[in-house]
């Protein structure tokens, strides 16, 4: 608990030095980097103090009177080494999140960082290893390892991992996992998604839009949770369209190292490739550019794509079954219930969704329906810093958790231990020794 303590107040107090490192290496704004790298790391931090040390307590089960004398109990124990692999879009927070989670147990953990962002790996890394040295651990009890791929796949293979956690791609999450079957270590996948954002007609509109630009726009769309695909009850279309619309271009987009901005700029040259790819073949199928659909005119030779909006989108554009990562909204209409859930549940993504209605009721059972691992009912996001909850989905959004008591304790070798309850040796009953008295079938029917 001392060490949580100490990294928070570290955090605090670094606080300007990780926004600034973290924004050089992403492009993300001031606004961006506060809520992403210092307040869900706080928050993660405050709630591992408050309640790790009782949900790692050995957990006491209940046991039948027949074995009346003993005791029964789970026992969270360390596993050893968690090799962690993180992508870019939230370089500190990814590092601090699942490193802290991890040494609770009492295991080391290895993160190995995006080549996207190292630059801020170094101060991250040493603000850590001072927490740790001053509390009289080990500062290599938390190492952060740069690296390209094959890093990345070593860590993976390396005997010396007992756990994996991999957040990133489907694709590299089905590498890491036939890396890992080598060695039989089990992994933590978390992939990514296609995340739904469903409006309905009982709404304020102004509200929802307010949300949507969230959903849909936070860190220019480089969240696993990002609202990628908006539905929107076909009575209210045309209205949220616009509202969105002129929301989205009363926003400024600039280099947030020169001045207070709304959106800055993205991290990878290749992901800007991707989304203006996707944008061009929905715009190519008949899909109406509602705002954005370009790279920003003042910075074309940089990562800087327009926040966009896309409607009247035909089912066969790739945008609305790939996973983007980056700032497009595309706005899909329904009529009934089972429309939307045929929609919704219409990709191989199911990380989270978002439910906005007046009927809370309604939305929670429509949401049951999803196939998602993660349901939000008039808001966005707010599960990430409900640290008490798992994060993770289904389908090809991965398997595991973390995050939770589920995602602590998925970081601990489950233990089951059976002892004398009353400390003194009990004797073994005539009728189980061997060999076997010939009356000793007729007691298992009265047992």
């Amino acid at each position: 608990a001392a060490v949580l303590r100490d990294l928070r107040a570290a955090i605090l107090e670094h606080e300007e030095e990780i926004c600034q490192a973290s924004m050089r290496d992403t492009g993300k704004t001031r606004f961006e980097a506060g809520f992403g790298e210092i307040l869900t790391s706080c928050e993660k931090l405050r709630w591992l103090e408050s309640n790790s040390e009782k949900i790692l307590s050995p957990d006491y089960r209940s046991v039948p009177l027949l074995l009346g004398i003993k005791s029964a109990r789970l026992e969270y124990l360390p596993l050893g080494v968690i090799g962690v692999i993180i992508p870019w879009n939230y370089p500190f927070h990814s590092i601090l999140s699942a490193a802290a989670a991890a040494i609770m147990p009492g295991n080391a953990a290895l993160v190995k960082v995006s080549e996207w962002s190292t630059y801020s790996k170094t101060l991250y890394e040493r603000i850590i290893r001072e927490v740790l040295a001053k509390r009289g651990h080990n500062p290599d009890l938390i190492q952060v390892l740069p690296g390209f791929g094959e890093t990345g796949e070593a860590l993976v293979r390396s005997k010396g991992v007992d756990k994996v956690l991999f957040i990133g791609s489907p694709a590299t999450g089905k590498r890491v996992m036939h890396a890992a079957a080598d060695n039989l270590t089990p992994v933590i996948l978390e992939l990514g998604g296609k995340d739904p954002l469903v409006i309905f007609d009982d709404v304020n509109l102004e509200w929802a839009v307010a949300i949507a630009m969230r959903g849909c726009f936070i860190n220019l769309g480089q969240n696993c949770i990002s609202s990628e695909r908006v539905f929107v009850h076909r009575s209210i279309y045309d209205k949220f369209s616009a509202m969105l619309a002129d929301k989205v271009k009363s926003t400024l987009q600039a280099q947030p190292t020169k001045g207070h901005c709304d959106f800055g700029g993205m991290t990878m040259p290749g992901q800007v490739d991707i989304v203006e790819n996707l944008v061009n073949d929905a715009v190519k199928c008949g899909a109406k550019v509602l705002a954005g659909g370009r790279r920003h005119p003042k910075y074309p030779g940089n990562n800087f794509f327009e926040p966009t909006i896309l409607a009247n989108i035909p089912p066969q554009a790739r945008i609305l079954s790939e996973e983007a990562f980056g700032p497009v909204a595309t706005l899909i209409p329904f009529t009934t219930e089972d429309e939307l859930v045929k929609l919704v549940n219409g990709t191989l993504y199911g990380l989270g969704s978002s439910i906005l209605c007046a009927d809370t009721k309604k939305a929670e059972r429509i949401g049951k329906r999803f196939d998602t691992g993660m349901i939000t009912v008039n808001d966005y996001g707010v599960s990430y810093l409900l640290q008490a909850l798992p994060f993770g989905g289904c389908k090809h959004s991965g398997f595991g958790r973390f995050n939770g008591p589920e995602g602590l304790r998925g970081f601990a070798r489950e233990v089951s231990i059976t002892s004398d309850r009353f400390g003194f040796r009990t004797p073994v009953p005539r009728l189980i020794q061997y060999p076997v008295d010939p009356v000793s079938p007729s007691i298992i029917s009265p047992a």
